[in-house]
Formats: C-alpha cells, sequence, structure tokens
C-alpha cells in the first residue's frame, strides 16, 4: 500500500465499523450506513464553534445559504458557516458567538460566509449591522465585506456598518478601538470616532454619527453583563451571558463548578426544545429557555439533591461545542405503548460527567478527549445497565418528517416503567429530505428503511454511475473509489461555482432593477419638482396682476374723487382759519429831521438841552392772513360776524 492511499484506507477501515459501535449522541449517522459516497465536506472535521440567535425581534429569517430556502429564525438556534440572517423593516435581531456580539437592524441581509475555530468571516448585502469584539484573539480572526469594502479590525472594539443605504455606498463607523477599511483601490486606517465612506471609486473620511440603533446595540451590551459565569466557564462559551440571570453557581468536590437553574423541581433537561437536522453535525437541540444553550452544547447535567445541575467542566480558553450531550436508547427493534398502540420508539437521556460521549461526526482525538476529560470527576461510576436519568421517549416516527421534531408536542408512553428494557442505540436517522441534492427516491427509501434489520436497516439508495461502498462490499477497489470520490468533489465545485454564478446574476439583475427603479422615482420626483414650480410661478404672476389691477383701480377712484370736489374761492376759502401766530415784520424807524446848526458863541454860553425823551417803536404788522370767510355759523344763538380793520385783525362783533 503506497502512502498516498494510506490516510484513505484508514477512513474506509473505521467507516465500515461504525455501525457496530453504538453511538451516545444526536448526530448525523455515519454515511456510509447511509449509501453515500464521502466527499471532502462529509471528510472534513466537523467546526469546534458554533455561534446561536440570542434576540429576535419582529421578521427574522435564516436560511442555509443564499438563495436557499429560509425559515422563522428562533432562539438559541445555532449559527454556523454559510447562514444567511434577514431581517424585514422594522425588525431586529443579535447573534452572539462567544463574547463577541453581532447586531443586525431591519431590511438588513447578513451572510456568516465562515465561522470555526480560526475565523469569523462575514459579508453584509445591504442594510446596517454593528459588531461588538472584546476578546484579542478574535480580533486577528474577525472580517466583514461588503460590495464596496473590506474591514478588518486592529484591535477589540465596536463598529457599525451600513451597505447600500445609499446606493453603490458603504459606510464604515468605528464607534469604538480601531479598524483597517480596504475599498476602491485604497486602504486607510479608521480609529474611535471616525468614518469612512466607500464608493466604487472613492474614499473619504468623515464624523462618525450614532443613532438609535447604536443606541440599543449599547443598552444590550450593558444588560448582558455576566460576572460570575465569566469567573467560572470564561467568556468564549457561547451563551454564557444569560446564566446569570436564571440561576446560581456553587461548588461541589465530585463536578467543580455547578450552575443551577431557576426551574421547577420535577424539571429534566432536553426535554422542552425541538431536535433539528443541521450539517455537518446531524441532529441538534435547540432549547426554549432563554438560557438554554451553553448547557445543552457545553458540559454534563448531575443530580445534586434530587435537583438537576449543570457542571461545565474544566475552564478553557475556547471549549469545544457539540450539538447536544445525550445518549441513545431504542430504535427499529425497541416497541413502546403510546396511547394503545406499541410503535417503534426513540429515547435520549443527558450524559453525566462519567458517561463517554462518542461522536458520530468526524471529530479529532485531541477534541475528544476535551471532550470527555473531567479532572473533578473522582468517582469513576456508570450509570446501571438499562436505567437512564432523565429518559425521554417518542415514537420514531417523529424523526422521519422533513421539519423539527418537537419534544412537548410529542406523544408519550402510557407505561414509563416498561423503558428500563431499552438498550443504547445509535442517533436517528436523518430526515428523508434533510438534504438537497440527494435525488433519492421517497418511496424506494422507506421500502428498504422498513424492510431492513436492526444495525443495517439503514441502507441507502444506489446512485446512478456509482458504486455505493456498502458494508456487503467491503473489497472494493480504493483506486476507484478516489477516482469517484474526485469526480463527485468536481461536480460539487462545479455545482458550487455555478450557483454562485447564479447567485452574482441575480445579485446583479436585482441591482440593475433597483438602479431602474431608484432612476425612475428620482425623475417623477424631478417631473413633480418642476411642475410644483411652474404652478407656483404661474400664481405668482396671476397675484401679481391682480395687485396692480387693483393698483390701477385705486389710482382711478382716487382722481375720480378730486374731479368731483367743487372749486373753492382763494381770496375767502370757506373753512380756512386765521392763523394765530403773527409774522414779525422789521422795526420801523422814525424819520429823522434835520435840526439848525446853532452858532458857535451860542453854542458855548447856551445851557445843555435836555436829552430827547424815548422814541415808541410801533408794532410790527401781522402777517397777511387768509380772508375770512363770507360767514360764520352761528353759535349757541349768538350771532357773530368776522370783520377785519385796517391793520387786519379780525374782530368779533356781537
Amino acid at each position: 500500500m503506497t502512502p498516498r492511499f494510506a490516510p484513505t484506507a484508514a477512513l474506509l477501515v473505521l467507516a465500515a465499523f461504525s455501525t457496530s459501535v453504538p453511538a451516545q449522541t444526536v448526530l448525523q449517522t455515519d454515511a456510509l450506513e447511509q449509501g453515500q459516497i464521502l466527499d471532502d465536506t462529509q471528510l472534513a472535521e466537523a467546526p469546534g464553534r458554533a455561534g446561536r440567535i440570542s434576540l429576535v425581534q419582529g421578521k427574522v429569517d435564516i436560511g442555509g445559504d443564499v438563495g436557499a430556502e429560509s425559515s422563522p429564525a428562533q432562539l438559541n438556534w445555532p449559527i454556523t458557516s454559510r447562514n444567511l440572517i434577514s431581517t424585514a423593516p422594522g425588525a431586529r435581531t443579535e447573534l452572539r458567538i462567544g463574547s463577541t456580539a453581532i447586531r443586525l437592524d431591519g431590511d438588513s441581509s447578513l451572510e456568516v460566509t465562515e465561522l470555526d475555530d480560526d475565523s469569523l468571516r462575514l459579508r453584509l448585502h445591504y442594510g446596517s449591522v454593528s459588531v461588538r469584539v472584546l476578546n484579542v484573539d478574535v480580533v486577528p480572526e474577525f472580517e466583514l465585506r461588503t460590495a464596496q469594502a473590506t474591514v478588518r479590525l486592529t484591535q477589540p472594539g465596536r463598529l457599525r456598518v451600513d451597505a447600500e443605504r445609499e446606493r453603490d455606498t458603504s459606510l464604515v463607523s468605528v464607534l469604538d478601538g480601531e479598524a483597517q477599511v480596504d475599498g476602491a483601490g485604497a486602504s486607510l486606517t479608521v480609529r474611535g470616532g471616525r468614518a469612512a465612506q466607500v464608493r466604487d471609486e472613492d474614499v473619504r473620511t468623515l464624523q462618525a454619527q450614532r443613532d438609535n440603533f447604536d443606541d440599543w446595540s449599547l443598552t444590550r451590551d450593558q444588560a448582558l453583563v455576566a460576572a460570575q459565569s465569566s469567573r467560572h466557564i470564561g467568556t468564549e462559551m457561547t451563551g454564557y451571558e444569560e446564566l446569570d440571570r436564571y440561576g446560581s453557581w456553587s461548588t461541589s468536590s465530585d463536578y467543580g463548578s455547578l450552575w443551577t437553574p431557576q426551574v421547577a423541581a420535577d424539571w429534566t433537561p432536553y426535554r422542552d426544545g425541538s431536535w433539528t437536522f443541521i450539517a455537518p453535525w446531524g441532529w441538534t437541540w435547540v432549547d426554549n429557555a432563554p438560557w438554554g444553550y451553553a448547557p445543552f452544547h457545553y458540559g454534563r447535567w448531575v443530580q445534586v439533591r434530587n435537583r438537576w445541575a449543570w457542571a461545565p467542566g474544566r475552564l478553557e480558553r475556547r471549549p469545544v461545542w457539540s450539538p447536544a450531550l445525550v445518549g441513545w436508547v431504542g430504535g427499529s427493534n425497541w416497541n413502546v405503548g403510546f396511547q394503545s398502540h406499541n410503535l417503534a420508539a426513540h429515547g435520549w437521556y443527558p450524559l453525566s460527567p462519567y458517561d463517554r460521549y462518542v461522536p458520530g461526526y468526524r471529530l479529532s482525538s485531541e477534541r475528544l478527549r476535551r471532550l470527555n476529560d473531567w479532572r473533578h470527576a473522582t468517582r469513576r461510576e456508570q450509570q446501571q445497565p438499562g436505567r437512564y436519568n432523565g429518559l425521554t421517549v417518542v415514537p420514531r416516527e417523529q424523526f422521519g418528517g422533513r421539519g423539527p421534531v418537537i419534544v412537548p408536542r410529542a406523544p408519550r408512553p402510557n407505561r414509563p416503567e416498561q423503558l428500563v428494557s431499552g438498550t443504547p442505540g445509535s442517533a436517528p436517522p436523518p430526515p428523508l429530505v434533510a438534504r438537497p441534492g440527494w435525488n433519492r427516491d421517497r418511496r424506494d427509501l422507506l421500502e428498504r428503511a422498513n424492510g431492513g434489520q436492526a444495525g443495517v436497516g439503514r441502507t441507502g439508495v444506489e446512485r446512478p454511475g456509482l458504486e455505493r461502498p456498502a458494508l456487503e462490499r467491503p473489497a472494493l477497489d480504493r483506486m476507484q473509489f478516489e477516482q469517484q470520490a474526485r469526480e463527485r468533489g468536481e461536480q460539487e465545485r462545479l455545482t458550487r461555482e455555478r450557483n454562485n454564478g447564479e447567485r452574482l446574476a441575480r445579485e446583479r439583475m436585482d441591482g440593475q432593477e433597483r438602479a431602474l427603479r431608484e432612476q425612475g422615482e428620482r425623475e417623477r420626483m424631478g417631473r413633480e419638482f418642476e411642475n410644483r414650480n411652474q404652478m407656483d410661478r404661474m400664481r405668482f404672476q396671476v397675484e401679481r396682476n391682480d395687485r396692480e389691477r387693483m393698483g390701477r383701480e385705486r389710482m382711478r377712484e382716487q382722481a375720480e374723487r378730486i374731479q368731483r370736489q367743487p372749486v373753492m374761492s382763494t381770496n375767502a376759502p370757506a373753512f380756512a382759519r386765521p392763523d394765530p401766530r403773527a409774522e414779525s415784520r422789521p422795526e420801523s424807524r422814525p424819520e429823522s429831521r434835520p435840526q439848525p446848526r446853532p452858532e458857535p458863541a451860542a453854542m458855548l454860553n447856551a445851557p445843555p438841552r435836555p436829552a430827547a425823551p424815548p422814541q415808541m417803536v410801533a408794532p410790527p404788522a401781522p402777517r397777511p392772513q387768509p380772508s375770512a370767510p363770507a360767514f360764520t355759523p352761528a353759535q349757541r344763538n349768538n350771532d357773530q360776524r368776522a370783520n377785519t380793520d385796517a391793520r387786519g385783525v379780525s374782530r368779533v362783533e356781537r
């Protein structure tokens, strides 16, 4: 055997014997048992990190990929690669991945392009997203893309990204920390309080602005503070922020840290929720409680003083995520009475620290060791054979439909005491239409599933042109298997490329249609604006003409009134009144009379003449006034007449 095919041969041997080992987990059954050829996706190790939907407000949808069928989002729904989350106008949602919070505003679409142990990559198709990163280890793993820009963090902080709120524009606002923005052929560093607006060929910086969406995100961060949980389990265990509000912490010498939820005394884990088939893990538990994420995907459940408590195990920097930590019993050969009918049933029970977790999907030995390593468990005890604490049983047909298995609505057995005879079994098979592209005949699959035996009854359907590596053909040629696997991988790659091309074409067409609609809307608004301006101009012209016409009419009326007035005499106006103020007249000097010149002798001998008395100066004549009216009406039965003397002074004679 050449070293080239040694890993493939080892995988085939492990796959051939996988059905003989009972799996104690709720995960996908072996691919060879389903009659499928392992491709690169199935051979790859499943990621050990997943997120969750921690808040749903309004209409929020989640889908497996762009263009795939979506369904309403549910609280505690696991988030993994190629998930597309969309919100309707007015709706909001929140995603949590450890200590990282991702919040989506209304009328937005966010795609989780890659989420695994080493990377967290997002793509915002349109809308607004708020991201808060606290852990310095997550900073180099984070990346967010839009149609115009690529955003990477250089230190922990908070940022806001808007895409297509304006046409062909992305706005990156750094509210705290620092980020690197690449777009339009430029790369710049944006610090806290600044923003970068990226267009197709233009990049400019401006001041960051906050709105009610940023205030709402900040309020959520302030409300989700879990100081006690961060000391017991760290901040990179997804869902840790809800535990302090719904339970209490304690310490046990056997199990270490214990968290006890605030529930009824008869409450049992893995009984209030639903099973959903999620690739690549398989059947995954989705709990209904707001705190029901971390206790059902990490750690184990134990009974302390007849109450269930959750033991998270060792404090790790980044714990390994699991779809559900339960063991399975029953199967096609295990019948239980349901409402007077015996039906094939499946049952599950929470694993304790003493039970070994055996996954049904590909998992490295190092991660498996971390899942089963309990340094605080001092008593290595197994549960009694046939006795499973917290066992829940439902009919097997519940796992055959397309949708999720809602446990509270599933029928319950009539006589629980008969469940003691249940034997360990593997996880239920996938739904008949769990994955697109299986190309199976449903009727043929049902006939094969009903006619099969325990352990080998879930046989697959042969695909045209491909030989299935089933257990009855262990000697399949390795070269042929490798060739078929490569061909299938190439076909899958071409299919993905074609789907991506179609998706991009649809996006371009949608963008063009949106651009045409926006252009038509702008033209319509321009026409309306021009019409309004023209109407305003016409109304202004009419008003101005009215004002001018009214002015001409007033002037004509004034002219007519002036013409109608009688002509009055200028000498004695009818209603003239004398001005009481007399006009000052220049002083009149008396005429100087010549005096006889005395003789010199007489002048010397004559006595002095007395001085002449001062001359009286006549008062100034009054200012001529308009003539008094010809007649004055009588007042108070007194006969009065106006007369004027020679000096022009008016006198009244009675």
